[in-house]
């Protein structure tokens, strides 16, 4: 077995054992903080949210796209935050969406590739998802627009008249941050506000950490080494590791494309054996028809990845050094069993 795929078993194992053990700490965290909490990114393996904003891993449901290029109209992309907005509400909670786009302060081509590295046309198309979300579930969401600069993975909500980093928060008392959100936001949910509140003090200190060792060029950049396709890899949180495509895309074939291009340019001058490989999982709650389905899909999302790229980069994948595994997940413990 390649030394990738090893490393993408090593690191579930710990992940999931950890997502176990952690699971009455989610709980409790839960208790105090109800408002559910997601996340529309790009694949971008340098956007990740629980390292930048130092928040256990699980509290944010992710939704990844080339770009963050969803749309409100997709039929399965909407399906699916519906059934997450209707989840937290037969709970009695609201939700928060945070809709990202993302850029370097350094170098405008370390920035998004997904929009050409043109950050005002994918802080745009932010600001226009934000308006549909908010539109279609109303006071029940809270939708704001986010930008992420990946060179210190600085977090900033864009308000309707001013800004809010948490970069801004550091070495506030906590009535003072919730009074700060409040200035910025004067709409929002008070419950909300104190919910939010966690993940930009996080922030606060990831940027802190980030200015004292800053990171140098080639962290900066793209240095992925996994097509991640499909559901349930909010457990792969290890920085600048995987490009992660929600298969919720209709565009999904450009999706992949994108990616495979950003792979074949990193491997150009990466030593014999540092390999990469395409990556497919769909979640499973239950078994018998809704594992034997999520099979059936995860397999299919392999053959689909592979033809794209062969099609698109067949020197990349004649080079033996693009190799591919099929997996489903156990949504109760995030393991993975490799099909």
């Amino acid at each position: 077995m390649p030394t990738l795929h090893q490393r993408i078993l090593e690191i579930n194992a710990e992940k999931s054992m950890q997502y176990t053990t952690d699971e009455s700490a989610r709980n409790r965290y839960w208790a105090s903080h109800p408002t559910f909490f997601a996340c529309i990114k790009c694949m971008d393996g340098r956007v990740n949210f629980p390292v930048m904003t130092k928040t256990p891993v699980g509290i944010v449901k992710p939704f990844r796209a080339i770009g963050g290029k969803f749309e409100a109209w997709w039929p399965s992309f909407l399906g699916r935050v519906r059934h997450w907005v209707e989840k937290a509400e037969s709970m009695g909670c609201r939700s928060f969406i945070f809709v990202t786009y993302h850029y370097s302060a350094s170098d405008a081509h370390l920035g998004c590739a997904g929009w050409k590295y043109d950050t005002k046309a994918a802080r745009a198309h932010a600001e226009k998802l934000q308006q549909e979300l908010s539109y279609i579930f109303g006071e029940q969401m809270t939708a704001i627009v986010a930008g992420v600069e990946t060179d210190h993975d600085l977090l900033t909500l864009h308000g309707p008249h001013a800004d809010l980093s948490g970069e801004m928060l550091a070495g506030k008392s906590e009535a003072e941050v919730y009074q700060t959100i409040a200035s910025i936001f004067p709409d929002m949910n008070q419950q909300t506000n104190h919910d939010l509140a966690p993940f930009l003090l996080g922030n606060a200190g990831r940027v802190e950490e980030l200015t004292r060792q800053p990171r140098d060029l080639k962290q900066k950049g793209h240095n992925e080494r996994i097509i991640a396709v499909g559901q349930g890899f909010d457990w792969l949180v290890e920085e600048n590791l995987a490009l992660i495509i929600n298969d919720a895309d209709p565009n999904l074939a450009d999706s992949i494309r994108v990616a495979g291009s950003l792979i074949e340019k990193n491997l150009k001058d990466a030593p014999p054996g540092d390999d990469a490989t395409i990556f497919t999982s769909i979640p499973y709650r239950n078994p018998g028809l809704d594992y034997r389905q999520a099979v059936v899909r995860s397999q299919g999302l392999r053959l689909f990845a592979e033809r794209v790229l062969q099609e698109s980069f067949p020197d990349l994948m004649k080079s033996g050094r693009l190799h591919s595994l099929a997996a489903v997940m156990w949504e109760a413990n995030k393991k993975i069993e490799i099909i």
